[in-house]
């Protein structure tokens, strides 16, 4: 008896344990991609840590203690420049909203592939990676897309690996919600899918070991209510051309094959069990057609806009985020541009461009104290030391002491107390680490792109801050 031959990979419970915070060049990744732990969200967000709406965020960013309002010199009053036009003000507000929740999503899905590319797991299970050490192929052979391919008007996550054995290849379909905070499987399958546009995918099975020559399927169809795909039908043919006994002992039932094609089709419905058994193979081509038609309803083909498994592919989700919580944070702040936080974001070379704004605006003094280490600098005011940098992978900036002038980073600076500068930190999507080994070690995701802080403090007042780019699948 022939079976449907897709198989969908095992899938197997994996923990990724991470030994502290990690600093790297370009990695960090999107909450719960498969992590042993789901960080706390503000204002009831996700596992990457991301606002509901931009209102949360101004909320969030307003939401700061009097006196480090006052120190930054934030009085409520800057002027947004947007039209008073409450109609027009609507839109925009609406329009600023749903960017922020395809950045949400994406900067989530952006945790996702930096997993798979960065320690070869997806976040339910673990990779045949079998092809990739022995060099046969390569992580860029496989393909990814993002794209609302369910029509629900949220985006998905289709990531498709081929780089394995014939058993272990699948095509999957992950939907994340950013307001339960829950990353779901809706599908998976052997990777020879055709999309369509009436939420239909058509299944190919990974073998054809039967005596048709039309490759089988299986039809799947969205279901609205359940935010997954049910099966909708199978299909497979028996060709008297190649054979004309069924496993040697049953004859083709020429009298069932009432337009003398040669071809009877096994047709299994919705509801139905299929079998593949002799008496299952009973209808015609215009069955077929009829069947197929009514359920298809003209329904055209989705050009999935897929992209190589590669950093380069998704390497703009997580600033794009980052960045846009910044620009909300920062509306009603006038001290941005002596924000050392914000250089990650900004720059490339955030540890040159720091070092130039302290020495030339506020005249600070940088020196290399150790002639061996070449790639630590501190930074000094009247002897006493402020700020320190280290050059080390993709390097960190320590602002230690006392507050300086306006200097902060991402609003926060030493003498603030630990529960203002979580609360300033929350605005710009930093959360809790599931990974820190200290207290107050705060990150904004786990893959590519991402940023660690982490305060040191005494009696509740933040006296050094550390920040710098972050990943969860290094080292």
């Amino acid at each position: 008896m022939k079976r449907k031959m897709w198989r969908g990979r095992g899938t197997s419970a994996c923990a990724l344990f991470c030994a502290g915070a990690v600093f790297l060049t370009g990695c960090g990744a999107g909450g719960s991609t498969g992590q042993t732990a789901v960080p706390e969200l503000p204002e009831n967000d996700t596992a990457a840590q991301q606002p509901e709406s931009s209102e949360n965020i101004e909320e969030e960013s307003g939401a700061q203690d009097t006196d480090s309002a006052q120190d930054s010199g934030q009085d409520g009053t800057a002027e947004t420049g947007e039209s008073t036009d409450p109609g027009n003000g609507e839109t925009v507000a609406a329009e600023k909203a749903q960017a922020l929740s395809q950045a949400v999503i994406r900067h989530y899905y952006g945790g996702v592939l930096s997993q798979i590319t960065g320690v070869r797991q997806l976040p339910d299970g673990d990779l045949d990676t079998a092809f990739l050490v022995d060099g046969s192929g390569q992580m860029c052979d496989n393909r990814f897309a993002v794209t609302d391919i369910d029509g629900d008007g949220r985006e998905e996550l289709i990531v498709s690996y081929s780089t394995a054995c014939m058993a272990n290849m699948f095509e999957q379909i992950y939907d994340y919600d950013p307001v339960s905070g829950e990353l779901k499987v809706q599908f998976t399958a052997f990777p020879a899918l055709t999309y369509y546009d009436n939420g239909f995918i058509k299944a190919e099975w990974s073998h054809n070991q039967g005596y048709g020559e039309l490759w089988p399927f299986t039809l799947y169809r969205y279901d609205v209510g359940n935010d997954s795909y049910v099966e909708a039908g199978t299909v497979d043919t028996w060709d008297k051309a190649i054979s004309e006994t069924w496993y040697e002992d049953q004859l083709f039932p020429d009298a069932l094959d009432t337009d003398g094609d040669g071809t009877l089709y096994c047709i299994c419905r919705e509801g139905e069990e299929y079998t593949c058994a002799y008496e299952d193979y009973k209808y015609n081509k215009a069955d077929y057609e009829a069947w197929y038609g009514e359920l298809m309803d003209g329904a055209k083909e989705i050009t999935v806009p897929y992209q190589p498994i590669a950093y380069e592919s998704f390497q703009d989700y997580t600033p794009v985020y980052l960045k846009m919580l910044a620009e909300e944070a920062g509306r009603e702040r006038t001290d941005t541009e002596a924000d050392l936080g914000l250089l990650i974001l900004e720059v490339d070379h955030f540890l040159d461009a720091a070092q130039k704004l302290l020495s030339e605006k506020y005249g600070v003094a940088m020196e290399q104290p150790d002639p061996d280490f070449e790639e630590w600098t501190v930074g000094s005011v009247d002897g006493k030391e402020l700020f320190a940098f280290e050059a080390l992978n993709a390097g960190h900036i320590s602002y230690m002491g006392e507050k300086f002038k306006d200097v902060t980073i991402f609003g926060i600076y030493p003498g603030i107390s630990v529960d203002g500068a979580w609360e300033k930190l929350k605005a710009y999507g930093f959360y809790a680490s599931p990974y820190g080994e200290m207290e107050n070690c705060l990150i904004t995701g786990e893959g590519f792109g991402n940023i660690s802080i982490w305060l040191t403090a005494q009696d509740q007042v933040v006296t050094e801050i550390t920040v710098g780019p972050y990943c969860a699948f290094a080292g």
